[in-house]
C-alpha cells in the first residue's frame, strides 16, 4: 500500500511539487522526511496523502473514520496558492489507486470561458460546469483489492496534537486497568483506526489480548520421557512446556522493543498486574515492576512506545502473518515526528526504532536537524530522503536550513564565542591516547629526553580506552566540528589493531610495535626487556605469568611461549614506579610516540596556516 507519486501545483504555498517515493533495489520504501519552516506546506502535503488512505477506508469498509461521502481534508478555495486561479493535487498508491482534486477560484464554465482549460490533466474534465471543486478516485468500484490492502498492512497517521494525558495529570489513567477487546467480527467492518491521537489505551488492552493469546493457543507440551517403573504409579506424565506461535513473536517483539527504549540488555519485559488490578507494567527480573504503569512513562518515552506498539497492533489486527518485526509492512505517517522527544532520543533512538521495520514507508515531518544528523548515522546519507518544502527539493542532511539556524544561534552565544577565543589563543592540536597513565609516561619521557617542547605544542588529554578514541573520532566528523579550526589527533596503543589515517579534522596514529619486549599490549610495550625483567624479580606482584608450555597440535609437538602481562589492579603502581625511579634507558623508545605527536602538530600548523591565509583572502576582498 505503498505511496509511489504525488504532484501538488499552486496547494497553499506550494507551487509546484513531482515527487517520486523513494525505495531501495530490493522494494522496500526509503523514509521520507520533509523538512521546511512553520507555514512552509509540510502538513498540507501530509493531508493529501492521508486523505488519500481515508477514501481507500471508506471503499474497503462501511464504518469508516469518514463519513461515507465525505473527505476527510476540507476543499476550500482559501488553500489556492495566492496569486494563483487553481489547484491540483494527484497521489499514486498501492495497486495503481489514484485520488486527485481540483479546486478552481470560480465555477469551471466562467474559469473555461477565462482561461481555457489547463493541460494538466484531463481529469479537470470531470469537473461539473457549475463547481468549483472535485475529488475523485480510480478505486471506488474495487473493493475487494483495497480490502486486501488494509488486510496485509498498517495505516498510520500520527497527528501533530497527539498527547498521552500523564498519570498525575490523569488519575483515571494511572487506576484504568487492561480489558480484553470484544471486536465485531462483521463483514465489511474495521475494528482499526488510521488515525491515532492518544492509542495507549487501545494499545494497553491489545497487550493483554496478545497474552491471553499466547497462554492458551501458543502453548505447546510434550512427555517428558522417564524410565518406566511398573513398581510406581505415576499419576500426571512429566511435561515440557514451551510457547511458539504468533502471539508468542509478538510478545517477543514488543521486549525487544521495550528494551530499546530503555537502553537496556537487562530482563526487562511488559507486566499484567492480577485481575484484581489489571495495569499494564514493565517488569524487570520477572519480579519486580519497576514501572508499574505504563502511563507513568514520560512523554518522550511514551510517543515513542505508542509510535512502535499501534504500527505492531495495527499490523496484527490486519490479519496478516508476523514472525519477526522485520515482517511489517504498510504506511506510517508522522506529523512532528521529533514533538516531545528530548535530543538524544531524536537522534539515537528515533532513527534505530524507524530501521527496525525496513518494509514500512515511514512519511515524516520535522524540524529537528538532530534527527536528521541520527538518520544519516543509522541510514547512510542515501538510505533515506529530505524533501525540502515549498520548493520540492530533495536536499542533504546539513542542507537543511534549521540546521545552518541552528548552527548560526550557537555561534551568538557566550559559550561559543569563549570557546573561539581559547582555540585562537591556544592554536594546539588536542591529542588523545588510551589513559591517564599513558599521559604520565609520556611526562617523564619528554622530561628525560628533553622532548617538553613537544608535548607545549599540543593538548595531551585522556582518551579513557581505545573503543572511546573510535567514539571521539566520530564526533568530530560533522559540520559543527569544522567551525571549531582544530586538529583533533587519536593515539592508539600498538596492540589495537588499527591503521594510521587523515580524515577532515582526525589523525589517527598508532604507537609502532617493539618485537623484543615482554610486554605485548599498551604503552608499556616500550619500556625495555632489561627493566621488565628486573622489576619482575624485585616486585613481582606487577605481572601476571602464563608460563612457556608444550603442547601437541596434530601430532606435531609446539611450544607455546611464555606470556608476561601487567595485572590490571598493579598498572597504577608500575606506572608510579617507573616515574619515579625510571632512566633515560627505560624511556628512550618513547621517542617513536614524539614522532607520531611531532607529525600531528606539524598538520596542525600547516591547517592553521591555510586558514589565516583564507581569511586573509576575505578580507582583501572586503
Amino acid at each position: 500500500m505503498y505511496f509511489k507519486h504525488i504532484s501538488l501545483i499552486n496547494v497553499g504555498p506550494i507551487e509546484k511539487i513531482n515527487y517520486d517515493f523513494p525505495f531501495t533495489n530490493d522494494g522496500n520504501p526509503k523514509p521520507l522526511i520533509l523538512v521546511g519552516t512553520n507555514g512552509s506546506g509540510k502538513s498540507i502535503l501530509l493531508s493529501y496523502l492521508l486523505n488519500a488512505l481515508m477514501a481507500a477506508q471508506q471503499v474497503a469498509f462501511d464504518n469508516p473514520e469518514v463519513e461515507q461521502g465525505n473527505v476527510y481534508k476540507l476543499r476550500s478555495s482559501q488553500y489556492i496558492r495566492n496569486g494563483s486561479m487553481y489547484s491540483y493535487a494527484r497521489v499514486n498508491f498501492g495497486s495503481d489507486y489514484s485520488c486527485y482534486e481540483w479546486l478552481l477560484a470560480r465555477l469551471r464554465e466562467d474559469y473555461v470561458k477565462s482561461f481555457g482549460e489547463p493541460e494538466i490533466d484531463i481529469s479537470f474534465g470531470e469537473i461539473p460546469l457549475h463547481e468549483t471543486s472535485l475529488f475523485n478516485t480510480n478505486f471506488t468500484y474495487n473493493p475487494v483489492e483495497v480490502s486486501k490492502q488494509f488486510g496485509s498492512n498498517c495505516v498510520l497517521y500520527f497527528p501533530a496534537n497527539r498527547f498521552e494525558q500523564p498519570a498525575w495529570l490523569n488519575e483515571q489513567n494511572l487506576n484504568a486497568t487492561a480489558e480484553l477487546i470484544e471486536r465485531k467480527t462483521i463483514n465489511r467492518v474495521s475494528n482499526r483506526c488510521i488515525i491515532q491521537q492518544s492509542p495507549l489505551t487501545v494499545s494497553k488492552n491489545w497487550l493483554m489480548d496478545i497474552l491471553l493469546d499466547k497462554m492458551i493457543y501458543d502453548l505447546k507440551t510434550s512427555p517428558f520421557p522417564v524410565q518406566y517403573d511398573p513398581s510406581r504409579i505415576l499419576p500426571i506424565m512429566p511435561q515440557i512446556l514451551w510457547y511458539w506461535g504468533s502471539s508468542t513473536n509478538i510478545w517477543d517483539a514488543t521486549t525487544q522493543l521495550i528494551k530499546l527504549i530503555f537502553r537496556t540488555e537487562d530482563n526487562i519485559r511488559f507486566g499484567i498486574g492480577p485481575r484484581q488490578n489489571r495495569t499494564i507494567s514493565i517488569m524487570k527480573d520477572n519480579e519486580t515492576a519497576f514501572i508499574h504503569n505504563i502511563f507513568q512513562l514520560s512523554t518522550g518515552q511514551t510517543s515513542i512506545l505508542n509510535i512502535v506498539l499501534s504500527i505492531l497492533r495495527d499490523f496484527d489486527m490486519s490479519g496478516a502473518p508476523f514472525e519477526k518485526l522485520e515482517d511489517v509492512s504498510g504506511v506510517v505517517i508522522i506529523d512532528e515526528v521529533d514533538a516531545h522527544l528530548h535530543a538524544d532520543l531524536q537522534c539515537n533512538l528515533l532513527p534505530t526504532v524507524i530501521n527496525m521495520f525496513p518494509k514500512v514507508q515511514f512519511i515524516l515531518t520535522t524540524h529537528s536537524p538532530l534527527f536528521l544528523l541520527g538518520m544519516k548515522t543509522q541510514f547512510g546519507e542515501s538510505g533515506f530522503e529530505i524533501l525540502s518544502v515549498p520548493a520540492g527539493l530533495k536536499i542533504g542532511s546539513e542542507e537543511f536550513e534549521e540546521f545552518q539556524s541552528a548552527f548560526d544561534f550557537y555561534k551568538k552565544s557566550d559559550t561559543f564565542r569563549h570557546k573561539i577565543a581559547e582555540v585562537e589563543q591556544a592554536r594546539k592540536p588536542v591529542i588523545f591516547v588510551e589513559g591517564d597513565y599513558d599521559i604520565k609516561y609520556l611526562n617523564k619521557a619528554a622530561l628525560l629526553l628533553g622532548k617538553e617542547s613537544i608535548l607545549d605544542q599540543i593538548i595531551l588529554c585522556d582518551g579513557d580506552g581505545y573503543g572511546n578514541l573510535d567514539n571521539i573520532g566520530k564526533s568530530f566528523n560533522n559540520r559543527l566540528a569544522i567551525a571549531l579550526p582544530k586538529i583533533i589527533g587519536l593515539i592508539y596503543d600498538c596492540d589495537t589493531k588499527k591503521q594510521p589515517s587523515d580524515k577532515d579534522m582526525v589523525k589517527k596514529r598508532v604507537i609502532p610495535t617493539v618485537s623484543d619486549s615482554p610486554i605485548s599490549k599498551g604503552i608499556e610495550n616500550l619500556i625495555p626487556a632489561k627493566r621488565i625483567n628486573e622489576l619482575r624479580e624485585s616486585h613481582p606482584q606487577f605481572f601476571d605469568i602464563t608460563p612457556e608450555v608444550q603442547k601437541t597440535v596434530r601430532g606435531q609437538p609446539e611450544i607455546q611461549p611464555e606470556i608476561c602481562e601487567i595485572n590490571k589492579s598493579e598498572k597504577r603502581n608500575l606506572c608510579e614506579w617507573l616515574c619515579t625511579h625510571g632512566t633515560m634507558e627505560d624511556f628512550v623508545q618513547f621517542k617513536v610516540v614524539f614522532d607520531l605527536i611531532e607529525d600531528i602538530a606539524g598538520l596542525a600548523n600547516q591547517q592553521f596556516v591555510s586558514l589565516e591565509d583564507a581569511r586573509q583572502t576575505v578580507v582583501d576582498y572586503h
